[in-house]
């Protein structure tokens, strides 16, 4: 997921989506079905152009949905979908793939760090940062890095809501302030 704040609307499907998956104890299944999902979301600009029409029928997305997944999902993830269309929801689609992933990964103790850095991290840098990142977490950390030139030095690093400054810029300004406030 990208760095930006995930819509409410959005979390509450992807909530909604894992907590019916547990209830009917097809946990595997649907994962499963969301990795498929988001690897033909990302695979097909014609199915992202589809999934995005807003002007189309809900009947049009079911009968869509189910020639191209019956069969092919768990009947809990082709329910998921028909409920999108019904509720003019499908554009959110691809979010709400992408959320669902994010949290179960969270549920299995596996958390993704965005990473915006100065200068390219080598291997020994990234797996050093995933250490330091994974004992605040309490689990493991994936880290996706970003070199962002507008950084003067350093890094940022996002998890979820948290956020590690470790810029130049950032350091230089608690060290003025120190010096201000003594």
């Amino acid at each position: 997921m990208s760095t930006t704040q995930v819509p409410e609307v959005v979390r509450r499907y992807a909530i909604t989506l894992l907590e019916a998956t547990s209830e009917q104890n097809v946990g595997d299944a649907v994962r499963d079905d969301l990795d498929g999902l988001q690897t033909t979301l990302a695979s097909s600009d014609e199915l992202c152009e589809f999934v995005d029409n807003r002007l189309l029928d809900p009947a049009a997305f079911t009968k869509a949905f189910e020639a191209l997944f019956e069969g092919k999902l768990n009947g809990l993830t082709l329910n998921f979908l028909r409920l999108l269309a019904q509720r003019r929801r499908v554009h959110l689609l691809p979010a709400i793939v992408a959320c669902a992933q994010q949290l179960l990964a969270q549920q299995a103790g596996i958390f993704t760090a965005q990473v915006r850095s100065a200068v390219a991290l080598s291997p020994e840098q990234i797996d050093q940062l995933q250490q330091r990142l994974a004992t605040h977490t309490g689990g493991k950390v994936q880290v996706d890095v970003e070199v962002d030139e507008g950084l003067r030095g350093g890094l940022v690093a996002r998890i979820g809501d948290t956020v590690f400054d470790g810029t130049i810029e950032t350091q230089l300004a608690r060290l003025h302030r120190r010096l201000i406030g003594n």
